[in-house]
């Protein structure tokens, strides 16, 4: 599943820097590629820990530096190149602002129903950090997806690339569920969705980037 993972996101990472690593280029687009970067290197390290060590369940790997990375960039996109374009922190959005809050809780949620119950105190500890950067990725993402567009339409372009996004937030944690608690048809279904993002991700976000100038 690693390999898979690895695999698509290598894709995605030659596909981002043919595209976007281009002088007059957004740096919306090029953190975006380096997200999709940072998970194709953690997904490498995996199989490369795997194919000499044999597990990743005892606890802290740098594999989880590279998918803490992943959303860390997509984070820095959202948050530091786009959101203050539609939201100016006033009234007008607070209600957008307080109903966003429902995906990072819903992240949480995942992450107490199921790591509490993992006998492994530094893998909670270690996957507590990775979903508080989880939480942040979601928050934008969803907040991006249902808040009221500018006047260019600059945040409905970008609509379906960050439900990708925030579909690839869940997945994570799902893919840790089905690892850590040992539900492999979970653990499967996870990976191969991540895959499938990890390969449509930057295409989507090129369509929509298209539409700014439009």
């Amino acid at each position: 599943m690693n390999l898979l993972i690895f695999i698509c996101s290598l894709y995605g990472t030659i596909y981002g820097l043919s595209k976007f690593f281009r002088k007059k280029k957004a740096l919306y687009l090029k953190l975006v590629t380096c997200g999709v970067m940072s998970l194709m290197f953690s997904r490498l390290y995996q199989v490369i820990y795997l194919t000499t060590q044999g597990n990743l369940n005892s606890g802290f790997h740098i594999g989880l530096l590279g998918i803490t990375g992943s959303f860390m960039f997509f984070f820095s996109a959202n948050f530091g190149q786009m959101d203050g374009l539609v939201d100016d922190k006033t009234k007008a959005f607070r209600k957008t602002r307080i109903i966003s809050l429902i995906a990072p809780l819903s992240v949480l949620i995942i992450y107490l129903l199921f790591f509490m119950k993992v006998h492994n105190t530094e893998l909670r500890i270690v996957w507590g950090i990775v979903t508080f950067f989880i939480m942040q990725c979601a928050y934008y993402s969803f907040k991006h997806i249902i808040i009221y567009d500018v006047d260019f339409g600059i945040i409905k372009s970008l609509r379906k690339y960050n439900a990708l996004v925030l579909a690839y937030a869940f997945l994570s944690m799902l893919e840790a569920v089905g690892l850590y608690i040992d539900i492999k048809p979970l653990y499967v279904a996870s990976c191969v969705s991540i895959g499938i993002v990890a390969v449509t991700l930057l295409p989507v976000l090129k369509g929509g980037a298209q539409k700014w100038t439009i």
